[in-house]
């Protein structure tokens, strides 16, 4: 199989997976638009800029651990920590399940390249509930 033979199959299975996610995403978006409001829209650009640029998982985790630690608005309502439990624990186990399906480590380059690209596309599906609850609450 061919490396862009892999990529396109590595892309399929997480946009297949991005629809199981969308209840969640919509339920941390909503709470961050409650702790943020519309005047903190910063935070959410920041998270989908790291995500966006991130060569590594750990890249996005810390800037929410650095974001809950230092933002008491993402510390209401925990969102902040849920956030971090869903990219680093849930997703982590949709990964295994991704690779398993391709014939792929879970622990290789091409792995942890699925959970970025899982961790973006929640981040993306994110921001977009994030927008909608601030203007149309």
């Amino acid at each position: 199989m061919t490396e862009q033979t892999m990529r396109l199959r590595m892309l399929r299975q997480v946009a297949l997976r991005a629809d199981g996610f969308y209840d969640t995403a919509q339920n941390l978006g909503k709470k961050a638009a409650g702790a943020l409001t519309d005047k903190k829209r910063s935070q959410i650009s920041g998270l989908e800029g790291i995500a966006n640029s991130a060569l590594k998982t750990t890249d996005v985790f810390d800037f929410v651990k650095l974001r809950t630690a230092r933002q008491k608005e993402w510390r209401e309502g925990d969102w902040g920590a849920e956030l971090l439990r869903f990219i680093s624990r849930d997703l982590r186990l949709q990964r295994k399940e991704i690779c398993n399906a391709l014939g792929i480590d879970s622990e290789s380059h091409d792995g942890l390249e699925v959970h970025l690209l899982l961790i973006r596309e929640f981040v993306r599906q994110l921001a977009a509930h994030y927008e909608y609850a601030c203007v149309c609450p």
